[in-house]
């Protein structure tokens, strides 16, 4: 008897669950029902953008400038007579705070050139931001360089060995 009472208990949890759920469940063992898309072959694709990454030969503006600019910190950049301190407030002055950050504690000596050999150019890569290619006797260095309030600083430094 305790039985029976128990089943009509449990379909009749079950009546309310379904009439104040409003839902219907379904069966653990069946995926959920998919949704189906439609996509017109012909419409424009506009989900795929291509960008062209190489640098344009194209000088901004102001390139000039911040030609200059990496002139001058390239010539500090490869002075080994001295001390850390002195170097480092050399370059201070067109350093963005970051660069002067990850500078800071650098040993001159440890530099890898003692001479620019070559001309530098301009890489544009947007109004505010470029990068200069300047030919050193240990290879390139490459100067990174932004403008965000229209004054060009160097915010990056790599270099490619001969």
């Amino acid at each position: 008897m305790v039985a029976l009472g128990l089943a009509v208990f449990v379909v009749f949890i079950v009546a309310i669950g379904k009439l104040v759920g409003g839902g219907s469940v379904l069966p653990a063992d069946e995926p959920p029902p998919t949704t189906q898309h439609t996509v017109d072959a012909d419409a424009d694709d506009d989900g795929v953008v291509t960008v062209d990454t190489t640098p344009s030969a194209v000088t901004p503006t102001n390139g000039p400038e911040a030609l200059a600019l990496a002139t001058s910190f390239a010539k500090n950049w490869i002075r080994h007579d001295r001390n850390a301190k002195e170097w480092l407030d050399a370059l201070r002055p067109m350093c963005t705070d970051a660069l002067v950050t990850e500078l800071d504690g650098v040993d001159p000596v440890s530099v890898p050139a003692n001479r620019i050999t070559g001309t530098a150019h301009v890489e544009a890569l947007a109004d505010t931001y470029v990068e200069v290619a300047i030919p050193i006797d240990a290879g390139t260095l490459r100067l990174r360089l932004v403008a965000p309030q229209g004054k060009w600083m160097v915010d990056g430094i790599d270099w490619e060995r001969v």
